[in-house]
């Protein structure tokens, strides 16, 4: 590579690290002619840094050479070698161009993943062309971009599968075109996980949300028909609907923000709520307040939905609520106690426990759903699954 002019030098340190790159280069050369490719793999390991800090630095002159210099060797070294330089790759605002583009074209996505979900010297054309071409775990690294323009999401959408556009459903930074809205519903007729996701954007066509109401209830119903029989079925919906639609009065709810606020900022990530054994013992402590909190964050569902279906007078929907939670029937008749007292007959204890033993877990979460969906909630959101057919995007 050319000499810089005393011009072009950065700063003091300079020297120093131009020698330090100069001889890094001088044995990677060398490397390349032996075809050592341990001796490769292990350089890049050692000196990625190095490789890639000091590219911004580099004369114009001598970019080209050494971009070919890097692609040769990154074409020959290991996976976790690739892997340590594309991780370095990545937050460069310009980095070395041919060998960021064959890095996120690299057949594992564990190479490919950092340059393609953050890398911003990738071009558009260059991130098409891995949307169209590239597996399942390329797309989905390309649909965590901070910044995706509809043309791009289109083409994911229309070659990815689930999990792709629940990933793109999932990014603020996704935009979408009438195309990408119509390949979504597609979608969502396939993985439950993309409907709830669609339904909660302002900004979908209104012509859609007809279809997602009607996917929603066909989930809900098939499940129930298969717990519960076609009568059973109809009734439990039914009661569901009605009672999550009624409205609570602000100053009921205003009781229970206080708790909401700590079980918030308790609960977060996969810890949703207190476990069962903990929630029974704030119900028996009569801390209604909290356990009725706990069960709404826990479940994603407003707090006066939950409100209301513990003032119901049918505890049906309260009973799905928390089957849906999976929490076992001492916590559901602790609630029970605690509503209906002395007025819960064995009649009614012995049909609200054989609901529960009837009912399953992911039948009473499509039922909320579907219940809660017409007055905008997504209930149950983190339990969706997309779609269980696609290819992990491992590589090779």
């Amino acid at each position: 590579m050319h000499d810089q002019t005393p011009g072009d030098r950065p700063g003091p340190e300079h020297p120093y690290s131009r020698a330090r790159l100069n001889d890094l280069v001088g044995r990677i050369e060398e490397a390349l002619r032996s075809g050592d490719t341990a001796l490769q793999s292990n350089l890049v390991l050692q000196s990625a840094e190095l490789l890639t800090k000091r590219w911004s630095r580099l004369p114009p002159p001598d970019k080209p050479a050494f971009d070919a210099l890097l692609v040769t060797l990154c074409s020959q070294i290991d996976t976790a070698a690739r892997r340590a330089f594309a991780e370095r790759l990545a937050p460069l605002r310009l980095g070395p161009p041919r060998t960021a583009h064959a890095l996120a074209r690299d057949a594992f996505v564990a190479v490919a993943e950092p340059l393609l979900a953050g890398c911003s010297c990738l071009g558009d054309d260059l991130l098409a062309e891995v949307a169209t071409s590239g597996g399942a775990g390329h797309r989905r690294a390309i649909a965590s971009r901070p910044s995706l323009p509809p043309p791009l999401t289109d083409r994911l959408v229309r070659h990815g599968d689930g999990r792709v556009a629940v990933r793109l459903l999932d990014n603020p930074g996704a935009r979408f075109s009438e195309a990408g809205f119509a390949g979504l519903i597609a979608h969502s007729e396939r993985a439950e996980a993309v409907t709830l996701r669609l339904a909660l954007r302002p900004d979908l066509p209104a012509p859609h949300r007809p279809t997602l109401l009607k996917l929603t209830r066909q989930r809900a119903t098939d499940a129930l028909e298969a717990d519960l029989g076609n009568d059973g079925a109809a009734r439990l919906l039914a009661q569901a609907t009605e009672t999550l639609a009624r409205p609570v009065a602000e100053d009921r709810v205003a009781r229970f923000r206080a708790s909401l606020d700590v079980i918030g900022s308790r609960f977060t990530g996969p810890h949703r709520g207190p476990n069962a054994s903990q929630l029974e013992r704030w119900i028996n402590l009569n801390r209604i307040e909290d356990g009725l909190a706990a069960i709404a964050h826990a479940a994603g569902l407003p707090l006066p939905m939950t409100v209301v279906a513990f003032n119901a007078p049918a505890p049906a929907p309260l009973a799905a609520i928390l089957r849906g939670l999976d929490h076992p029937w001492p916590v559901l008749k602790a609630l029970l106690v605690r509503r209906f007292g002395e007025t819960l007959s064995p009649a009614m204890a012995d049909e609200i426990w054989t609901l529960h033993r009837r009912l399953r877990p992911g039948t009473a979460r499509r039922l909320i759903r579907c219940a809660a969906m017409p007055m905008g909630c997504a209930a149950f959101l983190d339990e969706a699954e997309a779609d269980d057919g696609a290819s992990n995007g491992a590589g090779p």
